[in-house]
């Protein structure tokens, strides 16, 4: 899903669980999993701005990235003060202290938190707020006004002056073994920086746009919804929240969520309309069952969007088991009289999802 340009044709590619040509249920989801505001978006301009779309990513990849610190490398600094406590720069010295005034020159290499990846950071914040919305995602919520203050107060030598040398070193991707949520950051700040679109081609109709993984988005905004009601949600990429299926802790699996007594599965398929558990695909049906007796519970199931009401939870019992998997889904809204109202009906049928869950507990 997302926005594709070649010159002046735009398409847009929808969810397919939307109504009409507003394309509301992207915007919803992303707004729950990015954590950027499009209220103030008008939703039907079909020449809206891809590259200002940009910077509404900005926080989510800024705030996971600070979760796993203040990204921190060695520098080399070169003073001239009385208080030595390095490498003496004899060349320097001699150009700068003859005759002697009680000053020496001298080097550093010291592990700063001030370096050319929160310099990066630094300046894209600062060009983010002389921009349209820029301002605005920087102040989307706490925590990224949080962010983004550690961010300035860390970066001391901050210089305006100085971007296109701080674009310049990050030309090359960082790879740190610990660090790894910031290669992504980078990624996307020299691109709000340097004003690129994401292209392909080198005519004057090259295309441009954002797309984004279906399933990936409707997975991370279910979990949205779940991680309040104490669900565990597995990271594959960063080999985080796995469970093991033999004694030795071989075979790694990572269901999409778990706790003490459900595993549920994210799907972003039509399965609102079976009556029955078993006409879902056999190997969706197989994983959720290997979940389950992984981890020893004996509730498993599959949340799905859905088109129309569920009058019903469609639940199965295992043969000669007291263990059951069922389909849940979250209606999707049609009203579309603004995108305002759908968010607001969003929520009241994300709390008939979590009622629905809660009276199979």
């Amino acid at each position: 899903m997302g926005f594709i340009g070649v010159g002046n044709l735009q398409i847009k590619i929808k969810s397919r669980f939307d109504v009409g040509r507003d394309d509301y249920m992207l915007h919803y989801m992303l707004q729950k999993v990015l954590s950027f505001n499009l209220f103030d978006l008008n939703h039907n301009n079909e020449q809206e701005d891809v590259f200002d779309f940009i910077m509404f990513m900005f926080p989510y990849f800024l705030k996971t990235a600070l979760r796993q610190g203040v990204y921190r490398e060695y520098q080399n600094y070169r003073h001239n003060d009385a208080n030595l406590k390095g490498t003496i720069d004899l060349g320097r010295h001699i150009a700068k202290n003859v005759p002697f005034a009680g000053k020496i020159a001298y080097s550093t290499r010291e592990y700063s938190r001030d370096n050319n990846m929160t310099e990066l950071i630094r300046h894209t914040i600062e060009f983010m707020k002389t921009k349209k919305y820029g301002q605005a995602v920087l102040n989307i919520d706490r925590e990224t006004v949080e962010n983004v203050k550690t961010i300035v107060e860390h970066t001391p030598m901050y210089n305006k002056s100085e971007q296109r040398c701080v674009i310049s070193s990050n030309l090359r991707a960082k790879t740190h073994p610990f660090y790894t949520a910031y290669r992504p950051l980078q990624t996307l700040c020299l691109q709000i920086l340097r004003m690129e679109e994401v292209k392909y081609g080198e005519s004057d109709d090259e295309i441009c746009g954002i797309l984004f993984d279906g399933a990936w988005l409707w997975e991370e905004y279910v979990n949205s919804i779940l991680c309040n009601l104490g669900f565990i949600h597995p990271q594959n990429k960063l080999h985080k929240g796995g469970i093991y299926l033999f004694d030795d802790h071989s075979g790694i699996r990572y269901p999409d969520f778990y706790k003490e007594d459900m595993v549920l599965d994210a799907k972003y398929k039509r399965l609102g309309g079976y009556d029955k558990v078993s006409k879902v695909d056999s190997n969706d049906i197989h994983q959720v069952i290997t979940y389950m007796n992984s981890l020893r519970v004996r509730k498993g199931g599959f949340v799905a969007p859905l088109e129309q009401k569920q009058n019903k939870i469609p639940t199965s019992r295992l043969k000669d088991s007291t263990s059951t998997l069922s389909i849940f889904g979250i209606e999707i809204s049609k009203v579309a009289s603004s995108y305002a109202a759908f968010c607001e009906h969003m929520k009241e049928l994300e709390r008939t999802f979590v009622n629905s869950l809660n009276a199979l507990s």
